[in-house]
């Protein structure tokens, strides 16, 4: 919890701006801004990992999930959901949101759900012909018809939330180098320090002599790269038993969201470099 306001600090002086209203969820926010956008003619892109937004998917709204870089439009939520968005809210109340805490039918899941909308249209027609359905399925169909009204409303997202400042205000500007500086230094994250143009780590108080600056000798060093099952389980048992594990990993990039696991390397001796193990780039994962 102590990490959230200095998070919300950097944001800011990066240059971007935090929106936040009390009493609704940020998902309301966020599709307020996305109709409030719509209505201006401006397409959307919501970052998002969060199925229950796909119901604010049309054609100048998408949504996309950096994690798994999935990019959802409206014929890509029809083909993952087997709805589209517009029914997007009837599905999850009938199979419910464990996220959300929203039950929904039980013994109801997504090909029932599909089905049923598929035939009846929506969850209001579905609903006034819930005598139709057979079985134990159109039995809690029945039971939940109290309920089912109630579950939309809790699934489905506001679009009116009154915003304290214009949309057009909330716009990317440039960054407080100061502010950043300020706050760098406070939690040590050297390199972006650097990258500001300030100090990584603390100056010399004077310049090295010739015999001082030259690097001392590298210790030897001893890898081992993991070929075969017999020496995994070799490893897992020192991993296991070691007090202290050093981790490393190599990747196909440095972009965290492109990145793929090429290998990774252990060490589990502390303070010294001579006794390190590898796994190297060949033990593909």
């Amino acid at each position: 919890a102590m990490q959230i306001e200095p998070l919300h600090e950097a944001i800011r002086a990066l240059g971007w701006p935090v929106l936040m209203i009390e009493g609704v969820e940020a998902d309301d926010v966020i599709a307020t801004l996305v109709r409030h956008a719509e209505r201006e003619g401006m397409a959307s892109v919501v970052s998002t990992g969060d199925k229950d937004l796909a119901q604010l998917v049309t054609p100048s709204v998408k949504l996309v999930n950096t994690m798994s870089n999935e990019t959802l439009d409206v014929p890509g939520v029809a083909a993952k959901f087997g709805v589209p968005p517009e029914r997007i809210v009837d599905y999850l109340t009938l199979i419910g949101d464990a996220v959300d805490n929203v039950p929904g039918v039980a013994k109801v899941g997504p090909k029932t759900a599909v089905k049923w909308l598929g035939e009846y249209g929506d969850l209001d027609t579905l609903m006034a012909r819930a005598g139709e359905i057979k079985g134990v399925a159109g039995d809690n169909l029945r039971a939940t018809l109290d309920w089912l009204p109630q579950a939309r409303r809790l699934l489905t997202v506001k679009t009116d939330v009154e915003l304290p400042v214009d949309m057009h205000a909330l716009h990317w500007q440039a960054e407080d180098s100061a502010r950043l500086t300020e706050l760098y230094t406070r939690f040590n994250f050297r390199t972006w320090l650097g990258e500001l143009g300030g100090a990584s780590a603390s100056a010399p108080s004077a310049a090295p002599s010739p015999a001082e600056s030259d690097p001392p000798p590298r210790p030897e060093r001893h890898y081992e790269c993991l070929l075969n099952e017999i020496d995994l389980d070799r490893w897992q048992t020192k991993l296991r038993d070691a007090e202290l594990i050093c981790l490393d990993t190599e990747t196909t990039s440095l972009d965290p969201m492109r990145a793929q696991l090429v290998g990774m390397s252990f060490s589990v001796i502390e303070k010294t470099r001579s006794e390190e193990r590898r796994v190297g780039k060949e033990c593909r994962l």
